[in-house]
Order: C-alpha cells, then structure tokens, then sequence
C-alpha cells in the first residue's frame, strides 16, 4: 500500500530491525542467534544443500535426517544418530580438504550445531575458530545500514524504486521520507549492536565450552541453543558491572552539574544584592523571532586583574544576535554530494535536522569512521556552504574543561567557546567542530573536554549556562555542535547519550572518478587559480592514479592529484 503524506508513519517494528540484521549475518552465527530457528526444519534444509553441493554425500545425509526423525526430542544421545553425523561429518570435512571447498565445512559446522549436545566439549573446539572469525566481520555490517534503511523506507513509502524525482515529490512526502528513513536507520543500529553483544556472547561460550566446562542445563540442549544460553550467563556479570559503572558515571556527572547551576545561583543572588536590580532587554521587550538575547548583561568588579572581561564582546552583551537562517536545501544538498559522492546518505541525514526549519540548527551529531575519510572536511565544507562561521576545537590538544570557559578569578579567565563563537561570527547559532573527540585527554586536573560537554549539549541547560567568566547565565541553545571520531569505543556513555552517531563512510575505488572532478577544484582554490586553468587529468594520468589509489584516505587521494598535476607543471615548463 502506498504511504500518503496526510497518513501516520508506520511504527518501525523492533523485531522487524532485528530480522534483517539477522539475515545479513553470516550463516554460523545466524544459526546460533536466531531464536526462532526450527531445528527439524534446518536439518531438511542442510540435507538437500548437502545433497546438491556434495552428491556423493547424498546417501549418509539422509540417513542423518531420518535417523534425527527416528531418535526424537534428544537425538545427540542416540547411537544411531550419532554414527550418521559422525559418519556425515567426516566426509564433509574430507571431501573440503580435498576439493579446498570451504562451503562443504560451513555445511559440516552447521550439522555440528544441530546434532551435537551442549556438553560436547570437541564439537565446541571445532566451532570456536570459525564463529570468532564470522564476529569478526560484523562492524562491516554498519556500512551497509543506510541501504538497508533507505530500502525500507521506500518500501514504507510505496516506492520501491528511485524513480521519483525530488522536485515531483510534496514536502510532507519529503519529511515523512527523512523522519521514515532516520527511525529506520536508528532501529537497526540498535538490532546490530543487541546482535554484535550476543554473537560475543556465543563466541565467549564456545571458547569456555570448549575447554570442558558443562552443567546440567547444558547437557539437555541442543549445541545450537547452548551457546547462546551458556554464554548470556557468562556476560552477565560483566555487562551488570558495565551498566553499574555507566549509572555511576551518569550520577557524577549530573551531581557536578547541579553544583555548578547551585554555584551560579548563590554567585547571582550575591551580585544581585550588592547593586540595584536593572531590568534587562527580555524583561522590557519582546524578542523578535530570529534573533536571540546571548548574554543580557555582565558585572564586572575589582578582581578581574586590571583586564575588561567584556571587551570583544560589546556586540553580544545586552543586543540581539540574529540567527542564521536556512539555505536552499536541494542546492546545499547538491553541491556537497559533488564534493563528497560517496556520503550521499550522511549528507542526507544531516541535512534531515534542517528540514521545514526557518533558521539552522543541527542536532549534536557525531561523525565516525575511519581515518582520512573526510569527517573534518565535510563539517567544514558544510559550514562554508551554509555561509557561517566554524569554530574548530582539536580534543587532542584542549586544555581539559577550557570549552565550557575559565573562572574570572584566574588571569587566563576566558568565555565558554560558543560565546567566543558567537561573539566572532555574529550569529547566535554558529557552527562548533569539536574533532577527534575520542582523543581528548581523560586526566580530571583541570577537568575533562568530555565532562564539560553535557551541559552545553543539553537545550535546557545551554539556555541558561552559567558562564565562569561573565558570571552570569548566557543563552547558547542554538549553537550548532558537530564532532568526528574515529571510534567510539571508549567514548563515556552519557557524552554518547547526547550525539546522535553517524557512520562516515571511506571511498572505493569505484568512486575515484567522482572524486577528481572536486579535488582538482580544491587544488585550484587552494592555489588561487580559477579552476578553468586547471585541466582535467587525461587518461595515462588516470591510470596511474587508479593505480596507486585503491580507495580509503581522501588525503592520500589529494596528495597523489596534486602530485600528478605538480608533475605535468615541470614538465610543461621543460618544454
């Protein structure tokens, strides 16, 4: 059924999410994690896969099916059944030595998984190897979400091709797309990571199973069923030690928060008692839409070290600061899928947050991938094509708690850095690039870049937060936040509560002559040429790139281009 745009968006179904993820996995482990597999129904299905890859295997894999039949509910105690998959199982394993098929010992694996008992310690040994190396290809599989979301969104919205243009769809068509296309994408990040824990679950299990360890509620199941049952109890503890460690984090984190409001709250009501209570511009006046009161007014005293903490910020304090509004969107979209063909759904799901809104603002939004794939850049091509200011924070080199703003009461006293933003760029919602977040030093001397992240990532907070320098709570709600990571493995858990984590996909080589057409034009800008002067590479140019370059680090990409277009230069200037 087609979706109408006047309809409510289908509930995405969590079991839907993890369904197909779970038909993504490789087959081991899709045998070991779905808990709906029926077991008399798989052994007819690897019988006739036996039968048709392995002919020869024909005669013994019936008997392993029927002798399966003939045993009952407990067939892994059964003589019979026992000599059949042994039987089964060696040739399989045989004939793949022999014809170097590695799908005739997935075949032999998967009839371990479903003939032999949880206590078997030899048949837990054989799958241990193959089962870590089927895990270890799972965040892989992060790479393939978008397609996966973007497949059932169309599915969703009855258009099961790309056949429909944007200019011939309605808008609400469009927004129902975008907020389809993200509850999609954010279900099925959820099923792989539920999925990625269980599979190291499974592996843990086989490894421990492996080496002798049993129970009497593995000596009843089914292997297939036993290492996933055997491995949740083994995670437990850990997992329950993991989540105890997170609420403790989360609790220290929001007890230094309520200090620090308590703190500003006692700071305000001293200042307000020593001097007469002037009403500020919020207090007399209406604020016209676009624009936003950052800082109404700033005290300063005989302490501030002969130094005018408000001087460079005159134009902020107490005058409306106007919010930069949103740009085209189908031009904005256009030109950075030229610059970067191989982001196409990134850019998509950042530019989703801008949709139906009049002035920009994003949604904190972690970037994540591999390095030299372009996080950084496309942060600041996007604020160069928005035409606001980008305020850049390096997390390997910031002075621990430096972002949030320094005490008045040092020399070194400083603003938070969104009002020096704001304060640069003269527009209360400019664009902060916080990169290589994972980076950033974990030592609490002088207070951590993470810590000091929550309360500006949090709208109710950034509204009215304490600023150490001004002392008095300053409006940065609509300050645009956007940071790279390379992984966000050690990453705390309530600085990941408040980004929204988008995979950052790296080029292949398939993109390489996408990639060169933008390239050339940033050699050109860079060296102040107008990119007419600057010819496209010809065909043994081309070759030699494709060559060196096999996808991966944009940056190695440019520096060969610019290598290439250095050499034709000499060689002109030698002739």
């Amino acid at each position: 059924m087609a979706f109408s745009s006047t309809a409510p968006l289908p509930r995405i179904d969590a079991a839907a999410a993890r369904r197909l993820i779970l038909a993504a996995l490789p087959r081991r482990l899709r045998f070991c994690l779905d808990g709906d597999l029926r077991i008399s129904a798989a052994r007819e299905a690897l019988s006739s896969e036996i039968t048709s890859l392995v002919p020869e295997a024909a005669a013994l894999a019936a008997t392993w099916s029927a002798s399966a039949i003939a045993a009952g509910a407990d067939p892994w105690c059964d003589p019979d059944f026992i000599a059949a998959r042994n039987a089964l199982m060696s040739l399989l394993d045989w004939h793949a030595a022999a014809a170097d098929l590695s799908a005739a010992r997935a075949l032999a694996d998967l009839v371990t998984l479903t003939s032999c008992g949880g206590a078997d310690a030899a048949a837990a040994a054989r799958l241990a190897l193959p089962l870590w190396l089927e895990a270890e290809t799972l965040p892989e599989l992060s790479l393939q979400l978008s397609a996966m979301a973007e497949a059932q969104t169309r599915i969703g919205l009855g258009r099961a091709a790309r056949g429909v243009a944007d200019a011939e769809r309605d808008i609400h068509e469009q927004d129902a797309e975008a907020v389809l296309f993200e509850a999609w994408t954010g279900a099925l990040e959820g099923a792989l990571l539920a999925l990625r824990a269980a599979a190291a679950s499974v592996v843990a299990a086989a490894a421990i199973l492996s080496r002798g360890a049993t129970s009497e509620a593995l000596t009843c199941s089914l292997l297939v069923r036993a290492l996933p049952l055997f491995g949740e109890r083994l995670t437990q503890p850990l997992a329950d030690q993991a989540g105890e460690r997170e609420r403790r984090r989360r609790r220290e984190a929001e007890a230094a928060l309520a200090k620090s409001v308590a703190d500003h709250r006692e700071t305000s009501r001293a200042l307000s008692a020593s001097r007469e209570v002037v009403p500020t511009l919020s207090e007399t006046a209406a604020i016209p839409a676009g624009q936003v009161l950052v800082v109404a007014d700033v005290q300063e005293t005989g302490t501030d070290r002969g130094r005018s903490l408000t001087k460079g910020y005159e134009a902020i304090i107490g005058r409306l600061v106007p919010l930069a509004p949103v740009p085209d969107l189908r031009a904005l979209r256009s030109v950075l899928q030229f610059e970067f063909p191989y982001a196409v759904e990134t850019i998509d799901r950042l530019l989703t947050d801008l949709v139906g809104r009049s002035h920009l603002l994003f949604r904190p939004t972690l970037l994540v991938g591999p390095p030299g794939t372009g996080k950084s850049r496309l942060v600041a091509r996007v604020a160069h094509h928005l035409g606001v200011g980008l305020w850049r924070v390096d997390a390997t080199h910031d002075s621990g708690a430096a972002i949030g703003g320094l005490d008045r009461r040092w020399a070194t006293a400083e603003p938070a850095h969104p009002a020096m933003a704001i304060a640069r760029f003269g527009i209360a919602n400019p664009l902060i690039l916080v990169d290589e977040l994972e980076k950033a030093s974990t030592r609490r001397d002088y207070g951590r870049l993470w810590d000091s992240l929550l309360p500006l990532l949090e709208p109710e907070t950034a509204a009215a937060y304490p600023d150490p320098a001004f002392q008095t709570a300053v409006n940065l709600s609509h300050v645009n936040w956007l940071a790279t990571a390379n992984s966000t493995s050690f990453l705390p858990g309530p600085l990941l509560d408040r980004f929204r984590v988008i995979e950052m996909p790296g080029p292949t080589a398939a993109d390489l002559e996408a990639l060169l057409p933008p390239v050339l034009l940033g050699i050109a800008a860079r060296r102040g040429l107008d990119p007419r002067f600057l010819a496209m590479l010809d065909g043994e140019e081309r070759d030699l790139i494709r060559r060196a370059w096999l996808g991966g680090s944009i940056r190695r990409l440019i520096r060969l281009v610019e290598t290439v277009v250095a050499a034709r230069e000499t060689v002109g200037l030698r002739h």
